[in-house]
């Protein structure tokens, strides 16, 4: 062991005591790291700029999270509880917080000191009003020391609680960081709900939300979720204007945080499942090249395009550089970690209609060593740039070990940095405080605000003032302030698209009838149709109020030039339908009126998506009267839509016409599956010999095959076992599915495969346990002797896994064919899973799987309930018509279930 090995443990002792658990690797690569000074020494950097080493392993590991205090000394969290199995986070282990201080201006760590060593599932820390805020074990706590001493007052106090951490390890609570508005901003994953709220606050009182943008009062308490969506953001900022932005994994990096926006989720639909659409990302780019990494240009790591792209998928960490002594080129610029890549990517935000886009830029570094994982990017008192780096081999997941006894801060500097002399910030004066608000660095400019804030003494912006001036930005901050303080002194319109879209996010502040003459005027601007969120976001604003004043919500439609608002708002009434017939006459009355044939169909369009699994409905008043009407001067996507809603309502011949779309093989190919699909809403019994037949026409074949699932008819089997060998690998497994999902089709499968007419190994474990959700003591008898046991006991499991270990040798994986696994592939995942944009979205996207790594797959395939997250836990569907089924629900309403 080193001299300054030893003096680090002798300090570590004294400061943190001698129970503090000693961390262990479990990383399986022995190699280790690249010497600190290595890595910042051999970093790829734009010229001018240098990287240095302010801290490294034994003085800083595990660096999760950090912030700089008032007297400019690095707080840094340090979590040796992550584990590689998110279930079993190591708790013999437990988490910290130091306080690194350099304080000879050097930019070298030359002072280190543990202030809490009883952390557990720690993720996050921040400074302020006396004390330090920290996010661990699932709670939101507050560590006092008043007088500043680096002890803790007291034993950290609960302020919230209720936080999911242990669902899977990397998707937790996360991110703390003061707002531009006073506010505590934090983070949460995908993968688990958090049901969140002061300690003792009965469950129908807490709030309940997952894959978000949360902040909480420092001083009220009240908590509040700020934007929903995205997968697993690690990283969040804010630009000169007070914009928010976030970083985030797999489906899209860059997200401008709007204030009650949903956007696209990487799986799952939102808690509001009428929500409907959500917003995309801002950037126009992806950091990966999806060509070259479908099927592995590179065996292990990354492909040269995706390493010319960006790196990779994963991002972590997110700031907006606004330091003040970079070259001026940088001012504004986004830079974000890439965790596959070792490098830390550039984005340029630029604005585009009423928000923003992110534009690639190249990347600002790169790091030699395979063992760098950059996890947050901070501004420091001097200007620069600070990067912790967690250095460990693996990815999001670390299903390959953890390695505990490393971890470094790198400073990124332009040339050479100015030393600056100790200061505290907090003894400032009011009025020296204030003349840094105007500071080029960001830093001094925040912690100026913050510390008038915990004073009293910040001066609070006038809304008025705002909303008079020439300038866009300082408009929207008005709306923004006026939104919370007086929303209905909000300013109805605005010649600016950013400000319209404040006013947009501002909706959902005001009471639910106050919320349609400002949405009227939004969605009266043309020009807003095609933007990436306005649409979106009046629509949030105003589904709350729909049902609740359906007169309004109907006038809206009539008035609006924006086609998503009308055609969202229709689908809303129309699901109403069943308990309020009046908003679906009413909509019929004002397509017979309209004189706008796109707003005829958007009306349409909204009816016909809410009727979506509606096998019948009751009729509309007028709804005749309307098909007549339309039908002389109807393009054909309107008479799609009549014919379609037609087919719910009972009406006319629409039947015959969609049995002869479907039958016409010169028609187009998703014109024919359509029809097809709209029949089968309202299965007849003579519809059963088209499907029978439609079974070997190419285009029909998959539908049809799932489409004789309807009907419980004896010849069935006997047809799909027919066919089964000239079906194509992907319409395989529809015909089985369809076969087990009655007991009289399972066992006629079971007797197939009995009878050497179809291999057992047709049958996936999925499938098999669907046949045992019948119950059936005979046909479980039957599965057992031709198929075998369902492998539920741990360890029967750990002998699978030990088995295929055994047989997928490193020399039987060198030879593997990359293309034969795609057409695996296609066959069998992609009927759940999405990889790279292929597939469908029933299960977990495994773009951002481990898939390099043996244990990963093993692990996921022999035993794929080990960790699920909640939109894809099993539910199992029993049907008044004799079907069982089961799967995953992806969406739910109070008539249909996906």
């Amino acid at each position: 062991m080193t001299t300054r090995a030893l003096a680090f443990l002798a300090l570590c002792t004294a400061a943190c005591g001698d129970d503090f658990p000693t961390p262990f690797n479990t990383e399986k690569d022995k190699t280790g790291p690249m010497p600190a000074e290595e890595v910042a020494r051999t970093m790829e950097l734009p010229p001018g700029f240098r990287c240095q080493v302010f801290a490294a392993e034994p003085e800083v590991q595990q660096p999760i999270a950090m912030v700089f205090d008032p007297k400019g000394r690095l707080w840094v969290a340090e979590n040796y509880t992550y584990a590689e199995n998110p279930k079993r986070w190591d708790l013999s282990l437990r988490d910290r917080i130091t306080i690194l201080e350099d304080k000879n201006g050097d930019g070298k760590m030359t002072s280190r000191k543990v202030f809490w060593d009883k952390g557990q599932y720690l993720t996050s820390l921040e400074i302020g009003y006396g004390g330090v805020w920290l996010l661990t074990n699932g709670t939101l706590s507050f560590i006092p020391d008043k007088n500043g001493d680096d002890v803790p007052d007291s034993e950290p106090q609960v302020l919230l609680d209720g936080f999911n951490v242990t669902t899977i390890g990397h998707n937790i609570v996360n991110g703390l960081r003061w707002g531009p508005d006073g506010w505590l901003y934090g983070r949460h994953g995908i993968t688990s709900d958090s049901l969140v709220g002061a300690p003792g606050t009965p469950p129908e009182q807490r709030t309940r939300f997952n894959c978000a943008i949360w902040r909480f009062h420092p001083v009220t308490h009240k908590f509040e979720v700020v934007c929903q969506g995205g997968t697993n953001s690690w990283g969040h900022d804010w630009d000169a204007n007070g914009e928010l932005f976030f970083i985030n994994t797999v489906i899209g990096h860059l997200w401008h945080g709007i204030p009650g926006a949903y956007y696209r989720r990487m799986f799952g639909t939102h808690l509001n499942q009428h929500a409907y659409e959500y917003i995309e990302q801002t950037a126009d780019h992806f950091h990966w090249d999806v060509g070259a990494e479908k099927w592995g240009e590179a065996k292990k790591g990354i492909s040269s395009a995706t390493d010319a792209a960006g790196g990779g998928h994963a991002h972590v960490g997110l700031l907006l550089y606004q330091g003040g002594v970079w070259p001026e080129q940088y001012n504004g610029a986004m830079l974000t970690c890439n965790l596959h890549g070792n490098r830390i990517n550039m984005d340029r935000l630029e604005r585009q209609g009423n928000g923003y886009v992110g534009k690639h830029a190249p990347d600002f570094a790169k790091a030699k060593d395979k063992w760098f994982r950059g996890l947050d990017l901070i501004t420091g008192p001097d200007g620069n740039v600070f990067v912790n780096d967690w250095s460990d081999t693996g990815e999001c997941h670390d299903s390959d070990g953890v390695h505990r006894t490393s971890g470094r801060i790198y400073k990124i500097s332009y040339g050479e940095p100015k030393k600056l002399a100790p200061f505290d910030a907090a003894k400032m004066t009011d009025a020296e405080l204030t003349a840094q608000l105007a500071s080029k660095n960001s830093w001094w400019a925040r912690t100026a605000e913050h510390l008038l804030r915990e004073r009293g003494s910040f001066k609070e912006p006038n809304a008025a003032d705002l909303l008079a001036s020439k300038d866009e930005h300082q408009r929207a901050k008005g709306v923004t302030i006026l939104a919370e303080q007086k929303p209905a002194d909000l300013p109805k319109d605005d010649p600016s698209g950013i400000v319209r879209l404040h006013l947009a996010s501002a909706l959902q502040r005001l009471p639910l009838d106050a919320r349609f003459p400002l949405a009227t005027a939004l969605a009266s601007h043309e020009e807003d149709a095609g933007d990436r969120q306005q649409p979106l976001m009046i629509w949030y604003g105003v589904e709350p109020a729909v049902v609740a004043h359906p007169k309004e919500a109907i006038a809206l439609v009539a008035s609006a030039k924006i086609p998503t608002v009308r055609r969202l708002i229709s689908r809303r009434l129309t699901e109403e339908m069943e308990k309020n017939p009046a908003f679906v006459n009413d909509l019929v009355a004002l397509a017979l009126q309209s004189e706008s044939a796109a707003a005829v169909n958007d009306i349409l369009r909204g009816m016909s998506e809410a009727l979506q699994g509606f096998s019948k409905a009751a009729k509309p008043a007028n709804w005749d009267k309307l098909n007549a009407a339309l039908q002389a001067k109807a393009t054909d996507e309107t008479k799609t839509l009549l014919r379609d809603l037609s087919v719910i309502f009972g009406s006319g011949r629409a039947s015959d016409e969609l049995i002869a779309i479907a039958k016409n093989a010169e028609a187009d190919s998703m014109a024919r599956v359509n029809a097809l699909v709209s029949l089968l809403r309202s299965p007849k019994p003579e519809l059963l010999p088209l499907l029978k037949g439609w079974i070997k026409d190419k285009i029909l074949a998959q539908t049809a095959v799932r489409g004789l699932a309807s009907f419980d008819d004896s010849s069935v089997p006997g047809t799909l076992l027919g066919m089964y060998k000239y079906f194509p690998a992907n319409i395989q497994p529809d015909a089985i599915n369809t076969l087990i999902s009655r007991p009289a089709y399972a066992k006629a499968l079971l007797e197939k495969v009995e009878k050497g007419g179809l291999a057992s190994s047709s049958i996936t474990p999925f499938q098999a346990r669907q046949i045992r959700n019948f119950g059936d003591e005979n046909l479980n008898a039957q599965l057992a002797k031709v198929w075998g046991e369902i492998r539920e006991a741990p360890e029967a499991k750990k002998q699978e896994l030990a088995k295929y270990k055994g047989l997928l040798t490193a020399e039987i994986i060198a030879k593997a064919d990359a293309s034969k696994g795609r057409v695996v592939f296609a066959g069998v995942c992609a009927a759940c899973h999405k990889l790279y944009g292929e597939g469908a979205a029933i299960g977990p996207e495994l773009t951002g799987s481990d898939r390099h790594n043996l244990n990963y797959l093993l692990e996921n395939i022999l035993d794929p309930s080990a960790v699920v997250p909640n939109d894809f836990r099993m539910t199992v569907l029993k049907l008044k018509d004799g079907r069982v089924l089961s799967g995953v629900m992806p969406e739910q309403t109070e008539r249909t279930v996906t």
